[in-house]
């Protein structure tokens, strides 16, 4: 597999591995895409010793028999997948001398999924390896935290961000520009570089720039109902106010539009406030204070 970055916690798996002292459980932590799965997909295939391409596929396609991987569907990991998981991590290996269980976005557990996914971790089956990846620790229960062995990944560096956008086929002098504001993240980069975030990009360039019409085309947009796409946008405008800062263009208009993202995002992830309504609130603001 093709990782960047990351090379001390890959390191220290594989010594774990190599001297029998691998943990029952693990918390893989950190930003959203900086390469957290890729890792645990790594691991993985170490801990089942995957033998050769058919081996991988088997697991990268979710259909090992001793590999199992949980996502979210809906934003929420309901007890029934839980359950589910519980279930099979009872069983023994089928192949091999262990088994891997990998749930992803682990924050989408809700509490009632939550409580359950504690039984597997306080009395976890000697042959499995449990592998919990999230952006969002701090919404994990206290308990869950203090029976995993966490390892926190650290945001990619701008040249690791713009090799995997080059490699991707994205232009390089585009691939430059597009690192500079993925904040370490790849997956950040591919959605700016590949269309999926390019509407959000071009909507925080314009208001940054002091380009974006009072009535926007953008304004009819779906992506401005969806909080996490709001809370994305914050993020890109936070990053090129931070470059304006570092270009010693620093003013008191640009501390006060930093202070202005920061309450927004605040009360959107503690107030639940309405996303579009929240992003007419910002651009209104963000006018006023040029």
């Amino acid at each position: 597999m093709n990782i960047k970055g990351h090379h001390r916690i890959r390191e220290q798996l594989a010594q774990s591995l190599e001297r029998g002292r691998t943990s029952h459980a693990y918390l893989f932590s950190g930003r959203e895409g900086v390469g957290k799965r890729l890792v645990a997909l790594e691991f993985a295939l170490a801990v089942l010793e995957a033998k050769d391409q058919r081996d991988t596929d088997r697991v990268l396609k979710a259909i090992h028999p001793d590999f199992r991987e949980i996502e979210p569907e809906k934003s929420l990991i309901t007890i029934e997948k839980i359950r589910g998981a519980q279930e099979w991590l009872s069983l023994a290996p089928m192949e091999g001398r262990r088994k891997v269980l990998l749930v992803n976005e682990a924050h989408t557990m809700n509490r009632e999924a939550a409580n359950a996914f504690l039984k597997s971790l306080e009395e976890p089956p000697s042959s499995s390896i449990i592998i919990l990846v999230t952006s969002r620790a701090n919404h994990l229960l206290p308990t869950i935290l203090s029976r995993c062995q966490i390892l926190r990944f650290v945001p990619l560096s701008h040249r690791e961000v713009k090799e995997i956008l080059i490699e991707k086929g994205v232009d390089p002098s585009q691939a430059e520009e597009i690192a500079a504001l993925a904040q370490g993240s790849a997956g950040k980069a591919l959605d700016l570089a590949l269309g999926k975030g390019r509407e959000l990009l071009e909507y925080a360039q314009g208001l940054h720039q002091g380009t974006l019409p009072p009535l926007s085309p953008l304004g009819q947009r779906p992506w401005k109902r969806e909080k996490e796409e709001v809370l994305k946008l914050l993020g890109l405008l936070r990053t090129l106010l931070k470059r304006d800062v570092e270009r010693e263009r620093g003013s008191s208009i640009l501390w006060e539009k930093h202070k202005l993202l920061a309450r927004l995002e605040e009360n959107l992830y503690q107030y639940n406030l309405n996303p579009q309504l929240t992003l007419e609130y910002l651009e209104l603001k963000w006018r006023t204070l040029e």
